[in-house]
């Protein structure tokens, strides 16, 4: 597949980028700091709407659990929250634009400058993450443009989702042509991430045909993040795994793994190796994340009759809840946000 001679040679540059984008920030740090903190969504201050999915809001807390605000406040869902990596913009999905007969997670994404209240839209799509030095987006839509959600879940792929990549220029516009990196028929792609270098994207994929709501061959994969070459397959076995995310460092990725009839979480080698199981129980834990400085991981869990967020040592030790109700926290995405310093 012929991949946009713009796409590849700008994303073959990210690696690069990414050394002088951080050497940037070391440079800028008398006047601006980078604050571990922990996006999410919440339906805290609707707790009652008896569909939760319409009352999802997105907000921010810092890394111990404190410090909450609210980002958005309207009458739709909102989910999937990613702060850029320079810590000035912060991407989700929202189902305000779906119209009459889309299912109420058919999502698009929204953008937001962390120094202002305004949102853009900038594309169908969902689960969006960040390209390390946060010009660009990796996501998974419908590659026909015209799929729905094939399960109730937020964020749910459709039955002809690819992977894509969109330019989001500094003005956080996104007016640019999306490339469809994966572009797979016979496959549904979903829960793409980015990895540190710039130059990989991890994604899951499963067959067209299978189950969407025990989807048994669903798989983690990693690319190149211009598309070219072959995916490699990391995990193989007959049971699903999603949302795989990287380590700081690009050697370890967290995910989830169906487990019976609930998910874990699960960690690995960045090869797929050596995969270490560091949840277990009866309930659901997904969508983990690890710190901006690889020694914990934010997940989610079921604590019945709400979701909640929790916190864990990288090795699976000292599990403490970060939220309570009331209502369901979760979505949780670490990262960082950029604050004014002390000097003028």
């Amino acid at each position: 597949m012929k991949r946009p001679m713009k796409l590849v040679a700008a994303l073959a540059l990210t690696g690069a980028m990414t050394l002088l984008a951080w050497a940037a920030i070391g440079r800028a740090a008398d006047k601006d700091k980078l604050v571990s903190t922990i996006a999410f969504s919440s339906t805290r201050d609707d707790p009652t709407n008896p569909v939760p999915i319409l009352a999802s809001e997105i907000y921010l807390m810092d890394e111990d659990g404190t410090n909450l605000r609210r980002l958005t406040n309207n009458l739709t869902g909102e989910g999937f929250a990613a702060l850029s990596p320079d810590g000035k913009k912060i991407v989700f999905d929202s189902n305000r634009n779906r119209i009459a007969g889309e299912p109420l997670n058919t999502s698009d994404l929204f953008i937001r400058n962390m120094n202002g209240e305004e949102e853009a839209w900038l594309i169908r799509g969902s689960s969006a993450s960040w390209s390390p030095d946060s010009k660009y987006i990796t996501f998974h839509a419908s590659a026909s443009g015209t799929g729905l959600p094939i399960k109730p879940d937020p964020g749910a792929a459709t039955s002809d989702s690819d992977i894509f990549v969109l330019r989001v220029d500094d003005d956080g516009t996104g007016e640019h042509i999306p490339a469809n990196i994966t572009n797979s028929p016979l496959a549904i792609d979903d829960d793409p991430d980015w990895s540190p270098d710039g130059l990989k994207i991890l994604y899951t994929s499963h067959s067209i045909f299978d189950n969407p709501n025990n989807s048994v061959t669903a798989e983690i994969y990693v690319m190149n993040a211009d598309g070219s070459g072959d995916p490699v397959r990391l995990t193989n076995n007959n049971v699903e795994e999603r949302a795989a995310s990287w380590s700081p460092d690009g050697s370890r990725i967290v995910f989830m793994r169906r487990e019976f009839s609930s998910f874990e979480v699960f960690v690995m080698n960045s090869d797929g190796s050596d995969p270490v199981r560091l949840t277990n129980n009866s309930v659901f834990d997904g969508t983990p994340t690890f710190s901006p400085d690889g020694q914990k991981i934010v997940f989610h869990r079921t604590t019945p009759p709400t979701q909640q967020i929790w916190l864990m040592n990288a090795d699976g030790t000292d599990q403490i809840q970060l939220t309570f109700p009331p209502g369901f926290n979760n979505l949780a995405n670490w990262g960082v946000l950029r604050v004014r310093g002390n000097e003028p």
